[in-house]
C-alpha cells in the first residue's frame, strides 16, 4: 500500500505526499483527542495499534479519492476537509476498508491504483534507505567547510 501511494506521489498529477502525510497525521491525532476512536480503542484494548491503523486507513482513503476522482493540488483543501469529516464521523468504516484492502492484498488481489501510471516505477526497498544527516559526507569541493 505504501509503495502504491508513493508511486502516486511521483505521478504527473502531483499528489503532494509530504503535505498529505502531515495532514493525515493531524486528522488521526484530532480524531484521537476528540474521542472519535475511543470505541475502537476500547473494543481492541489497544490505542497505538488503532491509531496506526486509522492513519493507514485514512491515507488509503485519501489516495483512493485522489486517484479515482483525478484530484490535483488545487483540490487538496476540499479533499482534506471531506476526509476529516468522514474520519471523525465514521472511523470504523475507514478501518473496515483498510481491513478489506489488506485481506485482498494478502491474496495478491488488491491494488490501490486502478491502473498503472506511466512514468517512475515504485521504488525498490533498497531505494528507501534513509541516511541521517550526521552520516552525510561532503563530496570533494561541494559543501567543503559546512557542518
Amino acid at each position: 500500500m505504501a509503495q502504491e501511494i508513493f508511486r502516486l506521489s511521483r505521478h504527473h498529477i502531483q499528489f503532494p505526499f509530504c503535505l498529505m502525510s502531515v495532514n493525515v497525521t493531524r486528522i488521526a491525532i484530532q480524531a484521537l483527542r476528540e474521542e472519535c476512536l475511543s470505541r475502537e480503542c476500547n473494543r481492541q484494548q489497544k490505542v497505538i495499534a488503532v491509531v496506526n491503523s486509522f492513519y493507514a486507513a485514512t491515507f488509503l482513503r485519501l489516495a483512493h479519492v485522489w486517484r479515482t476522482q483525478q484530484k490535483t493540488i488545487s483540490d487538496s483543501g476540499f479533499v482534506l476537509k471531506d476526509l476529516e469529516a468522514l474520519a471523525k464521523k465514521s472511523p470504523r468504516r475507514l478501518l473496515k476498508t483498510l481491513e478489506s484492502y489488506l485481506a485482498r492484498a494478502s491474496k495478491g488481489q488488491a491494488s490501490l491504483l486502478a491502473q498503472k501510471y506511466p512514468g517512475p516505477q515504485a521504488p525498490r526497498a533498497s531505494d528507501l534507505t534513509f541516511t541521517g544527516v550526521c552520516d552525510l559526507q561532503p563530496h570533494s569541493s561541494e559543501g567543503a567547510g559546512l557542518i
